[in-house]
């Protein structure tokens, strides 16, 4: 007879009751989360953690456990919270980034390099972006900053990126930098990534800019035998034999995969792997070193050794990779998983999975705290926390259940035996990938918009060719040095299985259906998903029966995607000048429920214009563009607009009689975009109206059906827009001849005016703040010039306050309604500029 509690044969296993480290680290999250939106002095909090302890011993001295285990869990949360109090608001007087201003500042120092200078991948030939000379960076850590004739001590670090190569500087080798200094750039728009919150995680408060390498000297050499010194030199000794053996795509590929050399690959490929949800592929994590460690045991137990010897030898193993690659939280999860598990081989006792999890999340938010917040040890964590709620599921499908199926099995014939298995092994990678993608998705697509259901196929299928390519190319590492000739075979299998992987990408990124952009669920609905999931697996006997789960998650999902709907309010005409540097991008969601977007680029760098107005469309609610009105044909008006369409339907794209006689390759690439998304193209001129819907007019003033003679910023087409007795003037790069035209018909009041081609004085601020009458005046543009003596025209008549900058502001947004104009800008204004170029004639025709 079965013993008293013991589970039937075929019966699912049950979960693990208790999971004590899986509370304490949902403790220590609570009080890292509680310190970002409610920061505490960090005395504060130790006076909480103190206040814990003391109760936890007297409720513990009593026999009360319950009181006296959430005393205990509160000063977990106090003390997790002053660390991280201490790492993200806590910085030494002589820091860098106390230097830094969000305008670039020059700026002497001394520093520590840290890293070899990484090059900077060139992007692909695009007639849309301005191509760069070649450029590397790397970080380094200050010593030294010089103050008038003298140098003083300072600490901290910093991003270098250095315009040409710098040969001679190693990894820990002491610099001389003159350099422009800048605070990493903050949001500037809703929706925006906050790359000051992703560097401030990393304690980096200062970015430099150095325009020469004869900027960068050498004072001092690093220590030849400093640990990472010797670290970076075999991790570029191993990205130099990759090249010489695999080519340049592909060799970035396998420093990526092997080395953790991500900020050396294009661009454009990590875009495909995102879109295709394969982008972890490229992080060194759990399946990487995973199939690494299990390659290394199957070598070592193929030696005369013992079984603990050969364990104790992946564990080294385990650990050296870590720091060779780095040891980014996704590496330092998977690390701790491997010692855990090789610890449990060797004494032969079964794993709790998610107290090893749970103690790997300790240890790196006992490291950085801040990883909490990012994305990367996110879907890291995540990923693993989905597949270990699937282990018990996995095993009752793994066993035979049936006796008669066990009998057929045996009397199979070998191949119908390795085709069983193969289709059994295949459905469990579906459905482990199924399971991943399943509870990342939400993350994935509040974070990068993406919705890509092409993942469960493809990282099905992929994990074998990534495999040959992991351990080829690791093969071909350590075989060049110990047995050289069997090296190109290395090489060759490398090659071959990152070959099948980038063309599954390149396949599943043109399957049809297989990705979506998305506006993605609001922060507050991850909270509720993601903490649900957390407290069901902290206490599993708190968890509901599979269909109450069910149906609770398929609630919550349709409250999520309510609240996307309803995102928007169409109440009133809302139009917003998007911040995209020098350039320009505005968007009117009008009262009937369409939406306008006039222009969008950016002066030579449409990918940073693309993130931009999509990032503000999607936190809108936005995925469907009724028009869009491009003014001319310069490029930061309208290099955007590929890719855009990439991510949004659009209705109908209206363009000025002259748009396509520009003879530039800019012009005839967006043509092709256009008629590849199938939008319609229609011209414009002085007297049409848009169909905007009843009650809002969108009449174009200008150009004539002939257009004028002159540059094409005299052909912008200039749009007054009017709701409730309200107007917006969009003027774009409106210039004369042709702004002489406009300002010869009877004068238009307006509220909302754009000011003509970025605040330049040539496009005569005191005829047009005179003729319109402004009561707000916006400038879309950037600090490349002053435009203080045009701010002042326009302040003469709106009065002072009522000019604002892009530059300055971020977005500004503009609501029209019966009870009037209300204008809101994303941030308060900053510093002005001090340092401007002149305007020179580039200026007037920025393509």
């Amino acid at each position: 007879m079965a013993a008293a509690g013991s589970q039937d044969a075929g019966a699912m296993p049950r979960p693990a009751r208790y999971h004590p480290l899986v509370v304490v680290v949902t403790a220590a999250a609570a009080g890292i989360a509680a310190d970002r939106g409610w920061p505490l002095p960090a005395p504060a909090w130790w006076g909480v953690a103190a206040a814990g302890l003391v109760a936890w011993l007297l409720f513990w001295r009593r026999g009360w456990s319950a009181p006296a285990a959430i005393a205990l869990l509160a000063a977990t949360a106090a003390v997790a919270a002053s660390w991280h109090h201490c790492r993200w608001y806590l910085f030494a007087a002589d820091d860098l980034g106390c230097f830094a201003r969000p305008i670039q500042r020059p700026v002497a120092i001394e520093a520590v390099a840290l890293q070899t200078p990484r090059p900077v991948p060139r992007l692909s030939p695009n007639p849309l972006e301005i191509q760069r000379g070649e450029q590397v960076r790397l970080e380094i850590e200050l010593v030294g900053i010089r103050d008038g004739q003298d140098w003083r001590p300072a600490s901290g670090r910093a991003e270098m990126v250095v315009d040409g190569a710098v040969p001679d500087v190693r990894a820990c080798d002491r610099l001389r930098v003159f350099a422009r200094l800048a605070s990493p750039p903050q949001p500037m728009n809703p929706g925006q990534f906050d790359a000051s919150a992703h560097w401030r995680a990393l304690r980096i408060l200062g970015h430099l800019q150095v325009k020469h390498p004869a900027c960068v000297s050498l004072l001092a050499c690093g220590n030849p035998c400093s640990p990472r010194r010797l670290l970076e030199q075999t991790r570029m000794r191993g990205n130099a034999l990759l090249q010489q053996y695999l080519g340049d795509r592909h060799s970035a590929l396998a420093s990526t995969i092997l080395l953790g050399l991500r900020e050396t690959l294009d661009p454009e490929i990590k875009e495909e792997y995102m879109e295709t949800g394969a982008v972890h592929l490229l992080v060194v994590a759990g399946l990487h070193l995973g199939i690494l460690a299990g390659a290394v045991l199957l070598v070592l137990r193929r030696m005369p050794i013992p079984r603990g010897a050969a364990l104790a030898g992946v564990a080294l193993f385990t650990v050296l990779y870590a720091l060779l690659v780095d040891a980014q939280p996704p590496v330092l999860r998977a690390t701790i998983l491997m010692l855990c598990l090789c610890g449990s081989l060797y004494i032969d006792r079964r794993r709790f999975g998610f107290n090893s999890l749970a103690a790997a999340g300790l240890l790196v938010l006992a490291l950085n705290p801040a990883d909490l917040f990012r994305i990367g040890a996110q879907l890291s964590f995540l990923c693993v926390a989905g597949l270990m709620a699937l282990a018990p599921m996995w095993q009752y499908t793994s066993a035979d259940r049936d006796p008669i199926d066990r009998l057929l099995s045996q009397n199979r014939g070998w191949v119908a035996k390795k085709a069983w298995r193969a289709g059994r092994a295949a459905r469990h990678l579906t459905l482990v990938s199924g399971v991943i993608w399943l509870v990342t998705a939400p993350l994935v697509m509040a974070r990068f918009h993406l919705l890509s259901p092409v993942a469960v196929l493809l990282n099905t299928i992929a994990w074998i060719p990534m495999a040959l390519a992991l351990l080829g190319g690791f093969g071909l590492l350590v075989l060049d040095t110990l047995l050289p000739p069997l090296a190109p075979v290395c090489a060759v299998v490398c090659k071959l299985g990152l070959m099948i992987v980038d063309s599954l990408v390149s396949l599943a990124r043109w399957f049809p259906w297989g990705h979506f952009w998305v506006p993605g669920p609001p922060d507050w609905w991850l909270w509720g998903f993601y903490g649900g999931l957390g407290l069901l697996a902290a206490f599993p006997r708190c968890r509901p029966p599979r269909r109450w789960f069910v149906a609770m998650l398929a609630v919550w999902a349709g409250v999520g995607f309510s609240a996307a709907l309803l995102r928007a309010d169409r109440q009133h005409l809302r139009c917003t000048f998007v911040h995209v540097g020098h350039g320009e991008a505005i968007v009117l969601e009008l009262p009937c429920g369409k939406n306008l977007l006039y222009d969008a680029g950016e002066f030579g760098a449409p990918r940073a214009a693309t993130q931009s107005v999509a990032g503000f469309l999607w936190s809108r609610g936005i995925m469907h563009l009724d028009f869009i009105v491009l003014s001319h044909a310069d490029a930061d008006h309208y290099n955007a607009i590929p890719g855009l369409l990439d991510r949004f339907s659009a209705g109908v794209v209206y363009v000025s009689p002259v748009m396509w006689e520009e003879k530039k390759s800019g012009v005839q690439f967006l043509q092709d975009a256009i008629h590849k998304a199938g939008v319609p193209i229609k011209e414009v001129w002085a007297g049409d109206r848009l169909p905007v819907g009843p009650g809002c007019t969108a009449e174009v003033l200008h150009p004539p059906k002939h257009g004028v003679l002159g540059t094409d910023n005299a052909n912008s087409v200039t749009l007054l827009v009017e709701y409730s007795g309200h107007r917006i003037l969009l003027t774009a790069d409106l210039e004369s001849p042709g702004l002489d035209d406009v300002l010869a018909e009877p004068p238009i009041h307006c509220d909302i005016l754009l000011v003509p081609h970025h605040g330049s004085r040539r496009s005569n601020p005191q005829g047009l703040a005179a003729w319109s009458t402004p009561a707000c005046a916006v400038v879309s543009g950037s600090h490349r010039w002053d435009i203080r003596p045009v701010v002042k025209a326009y302040e003469a008549v709106s009065g002072r306050g009522h000019v604002l900058h892009t530059a300055d502001t971020g977005a500004v947004t503009a609501t029209l309604g019966p009870q009037g104009v209300d204008v809101a800008p994303f941030r308060e204004k900053s510093e002005p500029a001090e340092d401007f170029e002149d305007e020179g004639p580039e200026d007037q025709d920025a393509s």
